[in-house]
């Protein structure tokens, strides 16, 4: 099994974090950028200081790739009826009508591709078919994020709600009471994990002063890139409205 390890350097003054996984199977180091962020590549027998190393020399092309993915085509297209976006990847919704059984509706995640197995002649769309499975999927996602942060940032949720809020996507009362958009599950996880950690950190500093984005620097230091591919993708997340 690979190892990942968690690391933060400063590239032209800018932090950013990056994981740093150690595979049997590689032969070099290589570095990848995506919507889930950067990760170091490292072959087993290197030591973990090659990583910064290798980051740095690459500092200018990780820093453009960056840019490249918050600006990524999926905000600026329009997405055909049959597909959503799941975890910041467009998704095909693939429709099977069913006689046998009655007027369940059965979803199940393939490889880029829902499958939708639906009583024969029904008549709803490919998006809404889905949705309620999307919610299920965004609660647990969600929540399994909340509590591992809550525990990194030392802090104790009052509780959890998933809501389809039309001008936010989270919000935090001052009894430690969260409530997220199920939308983000369709952003890719770095998104939603920043999402949580600015919610979390409300639990600290209930404004949005300095003393505010200090701590959510602190706990995602690429807070700046996934907050503007959230303002750019806002709409691929309302698919048809």
């Amino acid at each position: 099994m690979n190892h990942a390890i968690s690391a933060v350097t400063t590239l032209e003054g800018q932090k950013i974090s990056y994981q740093i996984v150690q595979s049997k199977r590689a032969r070099r180091m290589r570095i990848t950028v995506s919507s889930r962020g950067v990760t170091v590549t490292l072959p087993y027998g290197l030591k973990i200081v090659e990583a910064e190393r290798m980051i740095q020399q690459n500092s200018s092309w990780i820093l453009e790739q960056l840019k490249r993915v918050s600006k990524s085509a999926t905000a600026n297209s329009v997405l055909p009826v049959d597909v959503v976006l799941l975890r910041g990847k467009p998704y095909k919704i693939e429709i099977i009508e069913e006689i046998q059984r009655a007027s369940r509706i059965h979803i199940s995640e393939g490889r880029e591709k829902l499958l939708a197995r639906v009583p024969a002649g029904s008549k709803q769309s490919p998006r809404s078919l889905v949705e309620p499975w999307l919610k299920q999927q965004a609660r647990k996602e969600i929540e399994a994020i909340v509590n591992q942060q809550a525990v990194r940032m030392n802090l104790r949720v009052n509780s959890i709600s998933i809501r389809d809020q039309r001008t936010r996507w989270g919000s935090c009362s001052s009894k430690g009471n969260l409530s997220f958009n199920w939308r983000l599950v369709m952003a890719p996880p770095a998104v939603l994990e920043y999402v949580v950690i600015h919610e979390l950190a409300h639990m600290r500093q209930p404004n949005h002063s300095p003393a505010f984005w200090n701590v959510v620097a602190q706990y995602a230091p690429n807070y700046k890139i996934l907050r503007q591919w959230l303002r750019k993708n806002a709409a691929a997340l309302r698919p048809g409205e």
